[in-house]
């Protein structure tokens, strides 16, 4: 690992100072930098929306010195209620099995990496284009191994927000997965062992964006099977409790 990884932690937000600072830097990205929502719906500088009041913010927080620290990734799940979700709202889904209870359902949501940490050339919005094959949409030869690229980089703060979702999800008792995203964040997910089923057609929405359902157990399953030292780490910190029943 990078040293100046070292000094990063990944949290789940609870004050309203860091959640303004959560918003603000969705407002560097999807408003100033993308364009992806208008500055004129955002006059303070933060970029928030009706969901926000019944999601969980997660973050990934540098800490600069023993003074400062700052936000420099962060994700949402967004939990059911009266708003229903996006996803339901931006496309018709297609469960093609028995709808979980509503309870058990979240939507990530809002993944946002700060521009300091795509400084690659070509990268875009989620900066995962310097480890994808060209036929994915990144920058690596068609023909490289995907475990050399897996050797060589790792998205570090994307898999962090994505161990402290897990882990929230796991309390929560969330079971299912909602996701709209471009399709080269379904492929670094992927290379993973991060498995998302598509469950309707790609639709524009903050640009070519594609529906998917992540079912939490069907991951746990895959991961153990496939890639049990990545998962191993998925389960530091989490209550045994909360574990697979087999792993307990």
């Amino acid at each position: 690992m990078h040293e100046h990884m070292k000094r990063i932690k990944f949290v789940e937000v609870d004050s309203e100072f860091l959640k303004k600072e959560i918003y603000r830097l969705r407002y560097d990205v999807y408003v100033s930098e993308f364009g992806f929502e208008k500055k004129e719906d955002h006059p303070a500088g933060l970029e928030r929306d009706i969901y926000d009041s019944h999601a969980v913010e997660l973050a990934a927080i540098e800490q600069i010195n023993a003074e400062s620290q700052k936000i420099i990734g962060t994700i949402r799940l967004i939990l059911h209620s009266e708003h229903g979700f996006p996803i339901e709202n931006a496309v018709p889904v297609d469960l093609t099995e028995a709808r979980p209870p509503i309870d058990r359902i979240a939507e990530i949501s809002r993944l946002t990496i700060s521009r300091e940490y795509r400084r690659r050339q070509g990268d875009g919005l989620f900066g995962v284009e310097s480890y994808l094959k060209a036929s994915e949409g990144g920058m690596l030869p068609d023909r490289e191994e995907p475990q050399n690229a897996k050797v060589r980089i790792q998205p570090y703060l994307i898999l962090g927000l994505f161990k402290e979702l897990y882990q929230v999800s796991k309390k929560l008792g969330i079971t299912h997965w909602y996701m709209i995203t471009e399709k080269k964040l379904w492929y670094a997910l992927k290379r993973f062992d991060l498995i998302f089923r598509q469950i309707g057609e790609p639709v524009h929405y903050h640009g070519l964006r594609i529906p998917y359902l992540g079912i939490v157990e069907e991951i746990e399953q895959h991961l153990m099977k496939k890639h049990m030292d990545f998962y191993q780490d998925f389960l530091v910190g989490l209550d045994k409790r909360f574990w697979p029943a087999e792993l307990r």
